[in-house]
């Protein structure tokens, strides 16, 4: 899929949300179809080196890196790990993975702002994504805590009026 949808673009920036187990096998397909950067989950890995390894692998294949934590997971988990590798985006999953049309956690916030915190302080360029419950009441709160990047999908995919309507109402 990455491939065919490069094949149409070069101007397309593909950023691959792996969530699954072992995510390293796919790495090197994924930069050899054109993919711009791999999230992984912090979950699917066993150990931090196994995490700092693949993250490594990850940018000695060309493509920014990224990481993902579910609602659980708190910012201190994952501290160390952003102390061993520069990442390029924290993606902060405000639902459960799995499924749209969840609900946000509010928990998410207070992560945002956390690692907003972390960046500023380790003086970082360290973009923040919150993926999941993004509508038009929360798309605020989670700019307003320092995030960067909203995901939204069941918001726009079932706006009443259209995907493009939807996504105005986002970024007021």
């Amino acid at each position: 899929m990455v491939k065919a949808m490069r094949g149409v673009s070069d101007e397309i920036i593909m950023d691959i949300h792996l969530c699954v187990e072992r995510p390293a096998r796919y790495i090197k397909s994924l930069a050899q179809s054109g993919a711009n950067c791999v999230i992984f989950q912090f979950e699917a890995m066993g150990c931090l080196e196994e995490a700092i390894e693949l993250a490594r692998e990850i940018q000695s294949n060309g493509m920014k890196c990224g990481l993902s934590i579910n609602p659980k997971t708190g910012v201190k988990d994952i501290e160390p790990l952003l102390e061993s590798v520069s990442f390029d985006i924290v993606d902060i999953l405000a639902v459960e993975p799995g499924f749209g049309g969840q609900k946000f956690q509010v928990n998410a916030l207070e992560k945002v702002k956390q690692l907003r915190e972390w960046a500023d302080t380790h003086n970082v360029d360290l973009r923040l994504m919150v993926d999941g419950g993004i509508n038009k009441d929360t798309s605020s709160l989670v700019r307003a805590a320092g995030a960067d990047i909203l995901v939204a999908g069941t918001f726009l995919f079932r706006h009443d009026k259209s995907i493009a309507e939807g996504a105005k109402e986002l970024l007021v």
